[in-house]
């Protein structure tokens, strides 16, 4: 989707080896192999992309899958490596984003290392969890982990798109986001463009519509630390 240049891409894959690993890794080869490369945002944009995957690779990666080869010069092409877990511990760069159409499946030994993995992340968007009524054990051993790198959990999906919502939440502990208090979108995303002011002493005909002691706009307001509709009394802070 987009080329991969979107910031909740699912980019770094951990799957514990045994039943079924087989099959996602044979299905995930089978979809990379079918797409196209399309053009990227921009030059920049694509030599990054390229710089990120030979990093990768670099690192210890294996590429198991190409899509179509490029037909014009800033197309990416979609790309599935893979790389052993105890190869990731090793190589903290391969927890490195990578911007485009590329994916990294992480073939992980057992529960103990999926953790010792899941504590290695920095701050993130989101992060999924693919389950069954099995794994929900599993699951509350992994919440207190990922609760402290990320800001938006989801459950058998994958967090894009991105609904607005009153419960959107995006964004997440630095690098994620530059701020975890604020979300970039949903109901409270205003709050990042906003800049508190006291007026302290004013006469009433200088303070804004929303603050004067008459309430002319009938806005629900603070008043003394009480919700209401009503005109505030002399000399109480709004």
């Amino acid at each position: 989707m987009n080329v991969g240049q979107a910031c909740l891409k699912p980019a770094i894959l951990l799957a514990i080896d045994g039943t079924g690993y087989g099959e996602l890794r044979q299905a995930m080869i089978a979809r990379v192999n079918a797409m196209h490369a399309r053009t990227m945002l921009t030059p920049s944009i694509h030599l990054a992309y390229r710089k990120n995957v030979d990093r990768q690779l670099e690192a210890g990666a294996t590429q198991i899958a190409a899509g179509a080869n490029p037909e014009r010069d800033w197309d990416g092409q979609s790309l599935l490596l893979e790389v052993d877990g105890a190869r990731l511990l090793e190589r903290p760069a391969l927890l490195e984003e990578v911007f485009g159409p590329a994916a990294l499946l992480v073939r992980v030994k057992d529960v103990h290392q999926l953790i010792a993995i899941a504590r290695r992340f920095r701050g993130q968007l989101s992060a999924s969890m693919h389950l069954e009524p099995a794994d929900h054990a599993l699951a509350a051993r992994l919440l207190p982990v990922l609760e402290r790198r990320t800001g938006r959990i989801v459950v058998n999906a994958f967090a894009h798109p991105q609904e607005v919502s009153y419960a959107s939440i995006h964004g997440g502990p630095f690098p994620a986001t530059s701020d975890s208090r604020f979300t970039s979108v949903g109901m409270s995303a205003i709050e990042r463009f906003l800049r508190p002011v006291c007026y302290q002493g004013f006469p009433d005909e200088l303070l804004p519509q929303a603050l004067q002691h008459d309430n002319p706009l009938g806005l629900w307001r603070l008043t003394d630390g009480e919700l209401s509709q009503a005109s505030a009394p002399p000399h109480s802070p709004v």
